[in-house]
């Protein structure tokens, strides 16, 4: 599965939202407005928070809840801050990404070509895609739009 990536993103593994924060994927999706937002967004491995700026992101919010971040490497193993036109700013095993979506390393070919095939679509074809009602700028889950 893989989620779509705005400007900058927090992007946290659903088993460790399971296994660390407070109330589950529950809480979770309650305190991330996640059935209504049209920025942050869940797919079956991974959930999406997004901002227009690194400095939106609340990570007081995420350690009270359990995660953990180290303040002086400034960076977690629960978690990782990715801005679309850049690099990992630290190394995890369990995320990849094309700067377009980001997906667990455990996703399947077939959603990771499809994720490559929207990643390289043109304008025009993106744009008439949008007429015919299809959002291509969405999570991707089990292998559906």
């Amino acid at each position: 599965m893989a989620v779509y990536l705005h400007i900058f993103n927090l992007i946290i593994k659903r088993q460790t939202v399971i296994d660390k924060y407070a109330g589950g994927v529950d809480q979770f999706r309650i305190d991330y407005d996640l059935p209504h937002s049209e920025i942050n967004q869940e797919d079956d491995e991974l959930f999406s928070l997004g901002q227009m700026d690194v400095d939106e992101f609340d990570f007081d919010r995420l350690i009270a809840k359990g995660l953990s971040y180290d303040e002086a490497q400034q960076r977690s193993d629960d978690f990782i801050v990715l801005y679309r036109y850049d690099d990992l700013p630290w190394e995890l095993n369990w995320i990849a990404h094309n700067q377009v979506f980001a997906w667990h390393v455990d996703t399947s070919p077939d959603i990771i070509l499809k994720v490559e095939e929207i990643s390289n679509m043109s304008i025009d074809a993106l744009s008439e895609q949008m007429k015919q009602g299809n959002n291509l700028f969405k999570a991707i889950r089990n292998g559906k739009i």
